[in-house]
Order: structure tokens, then sequence, then C-alpha cells
């Protein structure tokens, strides 16, 4: 038995309702009072009244299920069968005055309670003898054939009537539907009513062929049925426990697996448990009950990037486009992840939707090219909670979108990309089940459209080029140098001519990182060097230096306008290291070309060698140009008059 809530707290016809049932059950209930009194009742119905009483107080709970076996409606049933609606809506009226006693409800809700219950015997017993054509059967003859229909029909009306008086008490506290409420408290009751009027009909039939003295026999025979039942639903009750535990552990292991994961592609822990919750409401909004689906959906929102595993940081991590080539590595995640997965036993449907959440409604997804219901809905509607996400967090190339913009995307891919129902139903929940975004949720993009051009990185050799090496060597040396004489421009431009002869680009750039204001600044930078970008400031994990700087991981082949904007123009693609002296950050130095995926691994380890002794070289400068501005003011500019060109 449920109760409305608070009475304070309902609405006027709420308040309303409630009061009209009371007093409807009032009445009937003084009517049955006035009626037992006044006629001539046989006075065993006080024995199957108390019996439905203590039965109300011996209940079991179904393991796993929202619902608990209780004996007391065989009684109920019996008295009323036997001796009218009477005594039946006495005996009821007094339990539930009983059971929120027990309970230690507030006063409303006890006569809530019982004038419910008084209500639901009365009008399903009424209808029972009226079908049947016949009077209470304490001394009557009958037919165990002719009751069965009215039988069924009594025990409907009142599981009806008692479901549904209290599934509208509290849609009018928490606005939920009625038929919600009812399929997630009252539908498991439906047995347990059933079986009580089939034994209420096999008690009364066998009391009318023994004697009523056999009554006598009912208590222990209920004490043993109870203790039987009890004991052997503990022994399920401690098995479904274990079961919990070891799918908790089962969890718990996964979720391990999804943080390393994650832990490479820089995606949030936020992320995940975001789009895990949202998936899982979301496929509950969607009607889908299923529990083998819904941990299905919960696991695989964890795991579905699993194939990054497999996936080159490099591309993984780059801020902006990828390039087709890239795009194709890119594609091989969703293919590769089921692939992992699929010698886990799993004991529900995970691999199909982490191998198809990247499939489109309309076929242009992969791996597979699945289209429209052929696609697992569990991956369509993973497919929805993970763009809304990610439209909704923070990336380096942009900032997060506005809800009304990222459901506005999702309207535009409604019916191409996305399932149009998992879209509909989506917009219209996503405030109850999307948890609350973390505004600090920064992550490394891990971009799914392909650039119009671009190779795939050339194979990394074993060995670098003889001419290179000799460049290492002579900036090494050329870093000796520096660290004695030289101003930062002119370390800097040196630094370039070098770096020039050894890796394509038209421009080298020094961002000297701020740790109290948590950014990185464009100090110098040689080259074809546009206008107006010294100085530029790019907070950290934003951008592609800023992202360098904040992860001290370089970057390959990400795209120039991540850091200059506008003035990006001419460049097409960038490769960035970061700038180490001893433990400290010095800064991040990025290479900028007028070519698209300009850069390969061989660039990358090439930048990578030399960047200690720019990062030296670097620091020293910066050092005499802090000691030259405390002793002399104008120092900075004079030293900073000689600007060295680059070769070109």
């Amino acid at each position: 038995m449920a109760q409305p809530a608070s009475f304070s707290r309902l609405p006027w016809s709420g308040r309303a309702y409630v009061g009209a049932v009371v007093l409807s059950g009032g009445v009937v209930f003084a009517h049955s009072l006035w009626a037992v009194t006044h006629y001539d009742i046989p006075w065993q119905w006080l024995f199957f009244a108390a019996m439905t009483i203590v039965g109300g107080t011996l209940t079991i709970r179904v393991p796993s299920m929202p619902a608990r076996l209780s004996v007391s409606e065989m009684f109920v049933f019996t008295c009323a069968l036997l001796f009218g609606p009477a005594p039946a809506a006495v005996t009821l009226a007094v339990d539930g005055v009983c059971f929120s006693l027990r309970r230690k409800l507030a006063p409303h809700r006890t006569l809530f309670n019982s004038a419910e219950l008084c209500l639901s015997i009365w009008l399903s017993s009424h209808l029972f003898f009226r079908l049947s054509g016949l009077p209470p059967l304490y001394q009557q003859n009958f037919v165990i054939g002719d009751l069965i229909l009215s039988l069924i029909a009594m025990t409907v009306v009142y599981y009806a009537t008692n479901c549904g008086l209290m599934a509208t008490a509290i849609r009018f506290d928490t606005g939920k539907p009625a038929i919600g409420v009812w399929r997630q408290h009252f539908v498991w009751l439906i047995p347990n009513y059933f079986a009580g009027a089939s034994v209420a009909l096999l008690l009364m039939m066998g009391l009318r062929q023994v004697s009523f003295s056999a009554i006598a026999l009912i208590p222990p025979l209920l004490l043993l049925f109870y203790l039987t039942v009890r004991s052997s639903m503990g022994r399920v009750e401690d098995a479904d426990r274990h079961v919990t535990r070891v799918n908790q552990l089962y969890m718990s292991t996964i979720e391990t697996l999804a943080t390393a994961i994650d832990a490479k592609d820089e995606v949030t822990h936020g992320h995940i448990r975001r789009v895990q919750t949202a998936a899982v409401g979301l496929a509950r909004a969607l009607g889908e009950s299923d529990p083998d689906l819904i941990k299905a959906i919960e696991a695989a929102a964890l795991l579905h990037d699993t194939g990054k595993l497999a996936i080159p940081e490099h591309i993984l991590n780059k801020p902006g486009k990828l390039t087709a080539a890239e795009f194709e590595i890119m594609k091989q995640h969703a293919r590769i992840g089921a692939e992992i997965l699929s010698p886990i036993d799993f004991p529900y449907p995970v691999v199909p939707i982490v191998r198809s959440h990247h499939e489109n409604w309309d076929g242009t997804g992969y791996p597979d090219g699945l289209s429209g219901e052929g696609i697992p809905i569990g991956a369509r509607i993973l497919s929805v909670v993970d763009c809304f996400d990610a439209l909704r967090s923070d990336r380096p190339y942009r900032k997060r979108m506005t809800e009304a913009a990222a459901l506005a995307i999702l309207a535009e891919r409604s019916g191409k990309m996305y399932d149009p129902q998992v879209v509909e139903v989506f917009t219209r929940v996503h405030a109850q089940i999307m948890p609350m975004h973390v505004e600090e949720d920064l992550a490394a993009p891990t971009a799914q459209l392909p650039a119009p051009s671009g190779q795939l990185p050339a194979a990394v050799t074993d060995e670098t080029p003889h001419v290179q090496s000799q460049e290492i060597l002579a900036l090494s040396s050329l870093g000796r140098a520096l660290s004695r004489e030289g101003s930062l421009s002119d370390t800097m431009a040196l630094i370039w001519i070098h770096l020039h002869a050894m890796l394509p680009g038209s421009m080298a750039a020094f961002y000297l990182h701020h740790a109290d204001r948590n950014e990185v600044e464009l100090l110098q930078a040689s080259g074809a060097v546009p206008a107006d970008v010294l100085g530029i400031r790019i907070q950290n994990g934003y951008g592609v230096s800023g992202w360098v700087a904040s992860t001290k991981r370089p970057m390959v082949n990400s795209e120039a306008a991540l850091d200059l904007g506008a003035a990006a123009a001419d460049f097409l693609s960038c490769l960035s290291v970061p700038l180490e002296a001893g433990d400290t950050l010095l800064g991040v130095i990025t290479l900028y070309s007028e070519k698209a995926a300009a850069y390969d691994e061989q660039h990358l380890r090439l930048l990578q060698a030399v960047a200690p002794h720019v990062a030296d070289s670097l620091a020293a400068a910066l050092q005499r140009r802090s000691r030259a501005t405390a002793t002399r003011p104008d120092a900075r500019a004079n030293s900073e008059g000689l600007r060295l060109v680059s070769r070109r």
C-alpha cells in the first residue's frame, strides 16, 4: 500500500480528491458497521477479520521485485464471499488503520488508506453478488463453475479500485502520470490478488464440505506456510545479493577500464559519467524496460571508445579537423573496440552497441553502413546523448555551445545521422535526464570530420638523416653560445634559421608559459610573421599551443587558426612541442606551415630532439632580458633592436 504525501503539499484538486475518498469511505464504513451490528451475521466473520489483519503483518518481500507476498487477500475475499460486503468492508477499514499505525503515518494518510480499502472491497463484493445472483454463501449451496466469472470480476474491480485510487493520489503529489505510477508500484500485485481469490474459493469449498470447526487448523498451517516461504525467499535474496555484488564488481572493473581509455584521449571522466546517466535515462524515457538492455547501455556508455586504444595519439588528440586519411584511421575505433570486447562473455548485448555507435540513421555511418532500425537501439540512444554532451563541453578549438544551439544541431541531424524518435524524446526530457554539467570539464578534441586534403603521416624511420644530425649538433653548439650572449629576438631568429633547414614551415613561434595566469603568450616569432600576432594570449587547454602547454604533450598537423585566428590566413597546419627547463615548463615552440598536413612523425621526432637545446637558449635569453630590465629600464628596447632575417 502506498500513501499520498503531505496533505499541505497537494494542489487544491489533490486535497479535494483525498477528501472525497475519505468522505466516501467513511460513509461506507459507517453503513457497513451498522449492518454487522443489526443483521444476523455469523460471528465467524470475526475470525476471518482477525486472520486478514494478522496476515497483513506477515508479508514476505519478493527478491528483485518491488512486491511483497501476503495472505491477507485470501482471508478478506473469503470473508466477503461467505458473509457479504459489510463484514469485509469493516475488516479492511480496520486493517488499513492497523497498517498505518505500524508505519506511524500521519492522520490524513491513515484515513485515506482505511477509506480506499473499505471502498474497494465494498464495491467489488457487491459486484460479485450482483453478477452471481446469490446471497452470501455461508449457508448457501453453490456450484463452483457458476462463481468463477463473478469472482474474476470481483478481483479485477478490487485491484483496479484499490490501485487506481492510490495511483491517482500519488499523481496529484508528484505530477507523474497515473499509468506510470501503476507500472512502477502496482503492476506486480496482480498475481497476488488473483492467487488470494483462488485460495479463498478453495478454502470456502473445503470449509463447506468438512465443517467450520476446521478453521482451527488454519492458523498453524498459515504459520508453517509463512516460515517455509520466508526461508525460501531468504535463500533467494541471499543469492540475489551475491549476484548484485558481483555485478557491482563487474561494473567497477568496466569503469576502471573506461577511465584508462579516456586518459589516452583526454576525455574527462565527467563526460563519460554524464553520457552514461543520460543514456540510461533516455532509454527509460523511450519506454525501454528490458533490464538486460538497460545494463548493456550502462556498460556500453563506458566502453564505446575502447577501440581508441589502437589510434595514434597525435590523431586522437588533434585539435580541429582531421585530414581525410586521419579520419579513415579514426573510423577504425568502432570496429576495433567491438573486436577487443568480443571475447568477453557479457551477460547483456554490449558489443553490438559499441560496434554501431557511429552508424547513421540514413546508412552513411560506419563501420557496417547500417541504417534505420537495423542499428541497435542502444547505439542510437548513445550517439544522440554523446553528441549533445560533446557540444555542451568546452573544446580547445571552440567554446561550449548553448543548450539551444546544441539541440538545434540534433534537430538538423535528425533523420540523417540520428533516429528522429530518439532525438524528439531527448529534446523533450533532456533537462530531467542530463546530469549537471561541470564547467571545468576540459577535454582534448577528438574531431570526426575530415579535412579536404592531407596524407597519412610518413613512416617513422629509425635513423635521422645525416644532414639533420649535423643541424642538431649545430643547434646544440649555437645554444651553448647563445647561453652566454644574444637578445631574445636574436636567439629566436637563429633558432629559426636552423629549424627551417631541418623542418618545413614558414614561421616559428615561442609561447612563454605564465603559470600564475594559466596561459601562454606568443612572445617571439621568426619567419613570415603576420602583423599583430605578437602578444597573443591563449588559455591553457585551448588552441594548439595552449593544449600542448596544459598536457605537456606534442601535437602534429593541427590547424594554425586555432592559435592565430584570422591572422593565420596563410597557414594551414602546425607542429607544436613543449619546452621544459629542468622540471619547469618554459613554454611551447610551434612551427606553422602554409601547406596542409605538412608534418609527419619524423618531423616531430626531430623537433623533440632539439627542443631541450631550444629551451636552454630561450631560458638563458629570458634571464638576460630580466637582469637587463632590472638594471637598465631601457635595456630591453636596445637589446631588441637587432633583428636577424631567416633563410627563405
